[in-house]
């Protein structure tokens, strides 16, 4: 049975803000069948809130609701099921057989549509169905329909539960949890509103086990519940294989340089508070970083979270692709949908050339996949509502297809070059005091003239190697230590030194140096 969702009267304690009147879920839907469109598919895990939804649909207009399994047969929401009906056969004819308008709900039924008859029956029903106010809803976890149904079916997107969604619920569990385990509560309304927007993401039972599971080991909801229940989200979203969020613990005190990038996520961040929006400021969409190896685009785009307070989750590229035609392009369009139902959040996408390199080819090396998930990201990223700030970064831009780099696209394109003296010699400062020890007793000056074509990620090397070499020693870490490293240690750009070259001679011309 779906949850019992508690009534919570406008105006109390509980009740969850208002937001600007736009079209819902229960909308869309209502819509879809005053329309008379015959069948409806929506694909979700989420049955019971589809469920929900066609029982509040189905009152809202006033006609029946039938449901439809494999064991249970065919029946009246809450009625006694129809006899001999749990064949999917029988229940498409006696769907035929029933007088007026109603809405029949079909669980599952999307994987008995390759035999013919049923297939035709339903495409004869779907044909009576047009003139009446009828519709047959077909809901699966995965859905896959026969060419000859997909005509007359028309797709619905259930999409994750928002947080207005997700409020009663967690409101539920809490007070069950207080009543039935004695679970001391002393979250405000504010707080439990933050505390359903914290879930936003998950499904609805998912949030609400997340929920519970972070309850019952805190032993109880307090203001610590709110950072719980985002590791456990962090937790279960890993499983998924899209999207990964990561814990925020960078910022730009832990960067070295990049003085132009910095100032200009510093200015950006105004477009993000009221005064900003009212002065017409528009939220920023995004940065591509791109520069030579080691030198912190990774680092710097997942700064932008630390600096803004928002969430941050990486995409995996290559977690996108998929043997069986159109999956991957699914798997891309459930990351950007769970990427947005995430906002505020910073989407990183590290080293974006390994997914989309091949879409600037004639699409031959894979059957054109590269090409039809770059079409769909770049629909996303120009259609996209505010509130997903996109920071990706790049070893090889000059590999991207050119429809990714015009203008629009990103707001900007960062160069990161090799450190100048100035930004080395704040490295080493960085990196020692990571590694507990006192800058001031190293000739940091010495240090930052002699590693001259060092990266920022050599130069933490130089670090660890010179702790290794001091301990074996039994001495302390010196500046002579960290010298001798930098003796026996050939940078990057020497070993490599026409390729750090050529792109640096690209980005003269094409990108915004960041430092």
């Amino acid at each position: 049975m779906p949850p019992v969702r508690p009534v919570v009267p406008a105006g109390s304690p509980g009740a969850a803000s208002p937001r600007p009147k736009q079209p819902n879920k229960h909308d869309e839907l209502r819509l879809l069948i005053n329309s008379r469109h015959p069948i409806i598919a929506v694909e979700t895990p989420e049955e019971d809130r589809v469920e929900a939804l066609l029982a509040d649909v189905a009152m809202d207009l006033g006609v029946g609701l039938y449901e439809w399994s494999v064991t249970t047969g065919l029946a009246k929401a809450h009625g006694a099921p129809l006899y001999n009906t749990d064949s999917p056969e029988q229940a498409v004819a006696n769907i035929a057989l029933i007088q007026g308008d109603g809405i029949f709900l079909l669980k599952d039924f999307a994987r008995y549509c390759d035999n013919d008859k049923i297939c035709r029956r339903l495409r004869d029903l779907a044909e009576k169905f047009r003139a009446v106010r009828r519709s047959i809803v077909l809901t699966a976890a995965k859905m896959e329909l026969p060419a000859d149904l997909e005509a007359e079916v028309m797709p619905f997107q259930l999409g994750l539960p928002e947080a207005e969604d997700l409020l009663p619920g967690v409101m539920q569990v809490l007070s069950d949890m207080n009543r039935e385990q004695r679970i001391p509560m002393t979250l405000n309304p504010e707080a439990m509103r933050q505390l359903a927007q914290n879930l936003v993401g998950l499904p609805q039972e998912e949030a609400l086990r997340a929920l519970r599971k972070s309850v019952l080991e805190r032993g109880k909801a307090d203001a610590g519940l709110l950072d719980a229940v985002l590791e456990t989200k962090r937790e279960a979203l890993r499983t998924e294989g899209l999207i990964e969020t990561v814990r925020r613990d960078a910022s730009f005190l832990d960067v070295a340089g990049l003085r132009h990038l910095r100032d200009w996520i510093a200015k950006r961040k105004n477009a993000l508070t009221p005064e900003g929006r009212r002065f017409g400021l528009v939220p920023p969409k995004g940065v591509l970083i791109t520069g030579v190896q080691g030198c912190g685009k990774s680092l710097a785009a997942r700064a932008v979270a630390g600096e803004w307070g928002f969430e941050l989750a990486r995409l995996d590229a290559g977690a996108l692709y998929d043997k069986y035609v159109g999956e991957s392009e699914r798997h891309l369009h459930k990351a950007l949908e769970l990427a947005q139902r995430l906002a505020p959040l910073v989407l990183w996408i590290d080293e974006i050339e390994k997914a989309f390199a091949s879409a600037g080819s004639s699409g031959d090396a894979d059957a054109g996949l590269s090409q039809r998930l770059l079409a769909t990201l770049l629909t996303w990223m120009q259609d996209r509502e505010s509130g997903v700030f996109l920071a990706a970064t790049s070893n090889n831009i000059r590999v991207l297809p050119p429809e990714m780099l015009r203008k629009g696209r990103f707001d900007e394109i960062f160069f990161v070059d090799l450190p100048n003296t100035e930004v080395r010699v704040a490295l080493f400062a960085l990196h020692l005091k990571k590694r507990g020890r006192d800058a001031a007793g190293f000739d940091l000056a010495r240090l930052g003239e002699a590693s001259e074509g060092f990266s920022g990620a050599e130069i933490e090397q130089l670090i660890v190697a010179g702790l290794y070499t001091a301990f074996s020693a039994k001495l302390q870490l010196t500046t002579e230590i960290l010298l001798a490293e930098m003796q026996s240690t050939q940078p990057l750009s020497v070993t490599r030194a026409e390729e750090v070259q050529s792109i640096r001679d690209w980005a003269k011309t094409r990108a915004v140096p960041a430092d």
